[in-house]
């Protein structure tokens, strides 16, 4: 009988000590992909993409004004 209670003690412990590794593993990769975000969010890549965007987005509408008024002359 006294075989039983240390096997349940040493299962206990080994569960106890799987979650602790697994909740510390967890606990690395929320810090890794929230640090992840913030360096995308300080990223000028973003910024640069939409500056670029808006360039185009401007050529294309110099484009069209240029050709309506050939059209009209």
């Amino acid at each position: 009988m006294n075989n039983q209670y240390v096997r349940l003690e040493v299962l206990s412990t080994e569960t106890s000590e799987l979650k602790r590794i697994w909740e510390k593993k967890i606990e690395k990769e929320t810090e890794y992909l929230q640090n992840e975000i913030k360096r995308l969010q300080r990223s000028a890549l973003q910024r640069l993409r939409n500056e670029w965007l808006e360039r185009l987005e401007r050529r294309e509408m110099m484009r069209k004004m240029s050709e309506a008024s050939q059209k009209q002359c």
